[in-house]
């Protein structure tokens, strides 16, 4: 299927490793050999004889065990176990990956205009008609400021 845009890069979607029934309701979930515990029953797809089978009702997990309503037998087959991404999964920012283009005109920290200044302007600024600007020094000024609004040195 063709991607409109960029490419996803988060998801995390893992095959399990194949499970052969022997009878039982429990059975261990693993990725390459190793047990697994951080996938929930709702983010797993599992399908038993062909038949796609529902988190909660059919199966639950609890740590690295999925645990099915009714004993598997040894002729049933878990076709597979694909699991949709790891619980509380996020994308981490590498430090002094975010530009100040990335970042919204207005920074607040616990809703208070705080932010801890470089010590120097080296780029030029102008601050605009119906704009109010401050700097907290010390500060030293290595280009141009024009300013159209208020600009306000504390």
């Amino acid at each position: 299927m063709s991607t409109i845009g960029n490419q996803p890069s988060f998801g995390d979607h893992v095959m399990l490793d194949t499970i052969v029934t022997d009878g039982s309701t429990g059975y261990t979930l693993q990725v390459n050999s190793s047990s697994i515990t951080q996938y929930k029953a709702e983010q797993l797809l599992v399908s038993v004889n062909g038949t796609m089978q529902r988190a909660g009702t059919s199966y639950t997990v609890s740590g690295s065990t999925i645990t099915f309503a009714s004993a598997l037998a040894s002729t049933d087959s878990i076709d597979f176990i694909l699991a949709l991404g790891s619980a509380h999964n996020a994308a981490t920012v590498s430090d002094a990956a975010i530009t100040p283009a990335k970042l919204a005109s207005s920074l607040a920290v616990t809703a208070t205009p705080v932010r801890i200044n470089s010590n120097s302007i080296d780029s030029n600024i102008t601050v605009g008609a119906s704009q109010n600007a401050f700097v907290a020094g010390p500060i030293s000024v290595n280009s141009e400021i024009v300013v159209n609004g208020s600009f306000t040195v504390v």
